[in-house]
Order: C-alpha cells, then structure tokens, then sequence
C-alpha cells in the first residue's frame, strides 16, 4: 500500500474494498479532484459517493434517489465486459422511463423540493439566485425577511421566465401541492446532469434525450457565484 502511494503521490487508506470504483473527469488539480469526485459500490453492495448529485445539499430527493437506482442498475454486473454489455443498456432504459415520468407530471413536487442556504442576507445578494427569489417570497408572504443562514426551501415553476422572482415557488410551509405546476423541463435537464455524472465515463449522450447543456447560461451562472461569493468574503 505504501509503496502504491509513493507511485502515485497520493495518500491511501483501505477503507471499502470495492467491487467497481469510478474516479470522474479531471478539471483542475488531477490529485485534489479525484479524492473528491467519484462513486463506487463495495462487495457488500454498498453506494460509495463523494462529490456528486447524492451528497449534496441542495439536490432535490427525488435526483439523489434516480441517481442511486441509476448506479445500483449500472453496478448489477460481475465483470466490467457485462456492464458495458447489458447493465449500461438497462441504465439508459432507467434514464428514459424516469424522463417520461417528469415529463408525464407523475412526480410528486415534496420530492421536487431544493434547499439551499443564504451564505447573506438577501439584501447583499447582486443577483437573484433561485433561492434568493424564494426568500423574497418569504419575505412577502411572513412580513419578515429571511436571514443569512437560513435554509430556503423552493420547487421551479417556470426557470425560463423573465422575472426571476416568478420562477420559483416558496416550499416547506405547506405540504399541500396540489395542483402544482412544476417546470418539467428544468427538472429534465437536473436529471440529465445527474445521468452525466454517472454514465458520461461511458460515453453518455444527453442530446438523445433533448437539446444540449446551455454553456452560456452555466458560465454566467458561474461568474454570479463567483461574485456573490467574494461579496460575501468583503463582508467578512
């Protein structure tokens, strides 16, 4: 083990003995990000995840659950020429009947829900962030503003619309969603992500599913982040 770690230049440990382990594409430091990215499953059929749509915070339930039953079906194999054979078709079959589902209005919106943390108070924020948005709802509808910490729960309704504060709903009040309207193509594209993390090692297309990521969108998004946190690190 030593000896491999020395190879390598990074620390290892055993700690799960796996049965298949797959470290993500690499973007910046190869070292760093591997630690960080990847997913597996032991032989005692146990999901290992780091960095990825299971783990986070603010991944709605329903995308953490397609996710483990996307690597539980890709997983179901004995040798790495079986996934590739039979398990990666029954995962793909897993990808589209779950995208009928979303798109047949079959999802229950509880399992639509995201949380997201306000790192400031709303009042700070340059740009209306989804869960920016809902705390202003909040804010509306309770007479008082939600504060830097709080968690912001909210469902997308419409993410095309042109005021952001009417592409969200406020959620978590109420268990009450019926009649609900959620954005079906939103919710699309979020199990897309999800279905490219876990199947783009092998090639994965999503465009057979729909129209491509929208990169301009995803950096702008990126440079509001990136700015809103250095506001936030300023405020000290």
């Amino acid at each position: 083990m030593r000896s491999s770690a020395s190879k390598l230049g990074w620390p290892l440990s055993l700690e799960y003995h796996y049965k298949y382990l797959v470290l993500l594409p690499l973007e910046a430091d190869e070292k760093l990000e591997a630690l960080k990215h990847y997913f597996g499953i032991t032989y005692d059929d146990e999901l290992i995840t780091r960095g990825i749509e299971t783990r986070r915070h603010d991944t709605p339930k329903f995308i953490k659950d397609f996710q483990r039953e996307l690597l539980f079906t890709l997983f179901d194999a004995n040798s790495t020429t079986e996934i590739i054979d039979r398990t990666l078709e029954n995962a793909l079959f897993c990808v589209t009947k779950t995208i009928d589902k979303i798109m047949t209005g079959e999802i229950d919106p509880a399992d639509l829900i995201i949380s997201k943390q306000l790192r400031m108070d709303i009042t700070e924020y340059r740009s209306l962030f989804p869960h920016v948005a809902a705390a202003i709802q909040l804010s509306k509808t309770n007479g008082k503003a939600p504060s830097r910490g709080d968690i912001i729960e909210y469902i997308y309704t419409d993410s095309q619309h042109q005021n952001p504060l009417n592409r969200v709903v406020t959620a978590g009040a109420s268990d009450n969603y019926f009649g609900l309207e959620y954005d079906k193509e939103k919710y699309k594209e979020m199990l897309l992500d999800a279905s490219e993390t876990t199947l783009g090692i092998f090639g994965f297309d999503r465009t057979l599913y729909g129209k491509p990521k929208d990169k301009k969108w995803w950096m702008e998004l990126r440079r509001n982040r990136m700015n809103d946190v250095q506001a936030e690190v300023g405020g000290g």
